[in-house]
């Protein structure tokens, strides 16, 4: 029996998630796999919130969610449990869980991320991670596409000796959600407010529209192809109106249809060739990376894209005439947790 220690960086909707599913596992993996997964320490922003060398059980785990859905936040000042054989599950949001990651690297354990700040920073802050990357100890299948398995297609792609021409997706579910309602003719500030109240959007829609997000996977995508590239190389179209950025949520919303104009001109222009209006991001192997809104063929697979999902087309060497193609649902606490597990057994199961 191998002894696997969990250590879960934020604890918010995904975070609390894949707790749930270690928990609801647990036996499983115990009698398929030989592996004793066990839940020893849980930190946030404010510390390590808790930790127990033996693994926390049920009751804690369910009290620690019950506070968090109940009051909004955890307060933590513990002492990270020191055991061998840890992975880091890092659904954090920011770089405040950087340090963390690299000092488990440094004591030969494995990081997994959904967050896609870390390996998004820039090439100096971040190449510890991605050398754990190469060296097999990092993964971070669900930064792009949640559940879709994305990272690990382009990964086995490149190790078979194939060679990605050109990488071409509708990265956020969000804005897929939008969109979708831009090309039924709704306004820009009712597909906004229509997604914003379905839960797509972040609690600040500004968050999402900014493309920010999108450039980030973007980067990750060019990274894992060999691209050496910054963020700020990425030209990235932004949907928040200039005299919009700043100022509350409310302000936004309420201020926001003034400028549905000029994206129904936008839509109405692509209709009259056939298209339709999508936020793509375009990584091609070499040349300008692009996070933007493009008119697209409604004949094409991402043309033809609804709602919130995600869609990645991969055009290589031997996949260049019909490209591969992944999509599906590209959020969702479940599917994230989910693929975040499968990234985890895949790296206990090695050892």
């Amino acid at each position: 029996m191998t002894r696997i220690n969990i250590v879960q960086a934020g604890f918010g909707l995904i975070g609390g998630t894949v707790a749930r599913q270690i928990q609801a596992n647990r036996a499983v993996w115990e009698r398929v796999y030989g592996l004793d997964v066990r839940l020893i320490g849980i930190a946030t922003s404010a510390g390590f919130v808790a930790s127990s060398p033996n693994g926390l059980g049920p009751d804690a785990i369910n009290a620690l969610l019950w506070i968090r859905e109940t009051s909004g936040t955890l307060s933590g000042n513990m002492q990270a449990p020191d055991r061998e054989n840890v992975i880091l599950m890092d659904a954090a949001a920011g770089t405040g869980t950087a340090a963390l990651a690299e000092s488990v690297l440094a004591a030969s354990g494995q990081v997994v991320y959904s967050n896609k700040v870390p390996l998004s920073q820039a090439t100096t802050l971040s190449r510890v991670l991605w050398e754990g990357v190469d060296s097999g100890n990092v993964r971070y299948e669900t930064t792009c596409g949640a559940g879709l398995p994305v990272i690990s297609t382009l990964r086995s792609l490149l190790a078979t000796g194939d060679e990605v021409i050109e990488i071409v997706g509708c990265l956020s579910g969000t804005l897929g959600a939008i969109f979708s309602s831009v090309a039924k003719n709704l306004p820009m500030s009712q597909a906004i407010r229509d997604a914003k109240d379905a839960g797509y959007t972040e609690p600040d829609p500004r968050d999402d529209l900014s493309g920010l997000d999108v450039a980030r996977k973007a980067l990750i995508l060019a990274r894992t192809i060999g691209r050496t590239v910054e963020l700020e190389d990425i030209a990235v179209e932004s949907l928040v109106p200039a005299d919009l950025v700043s100022g509350s949520i409310d302000e936004f919303m309420n201020g926001v249809s003034a400028h549905d104009q000029a994206m129904s001109d936008r839509q109405q222009a692509a209709l009259a060739n056939g298209q339709t209006l999508k936020y793509v991001a375009t990584i091609p192997a070499a040349g300008p990376i692009k996070v933007g809104v493009q008119p697209v063929s409604t004949s094409t697979v991402i043309g033809a894209l609804q709602g919130p999902e995600n869609i990645i087309s991969i055009r290589t060497r031997r996949y260049d005439t019909y490209p591969l193609t992944i999509s599906g649902p590209g959020a969702g606490a479940d599917v994230t947790a989910a693929g975040m597990i499968a990234d985890m057994l895949d790296l206990a199961r090695g050892r």
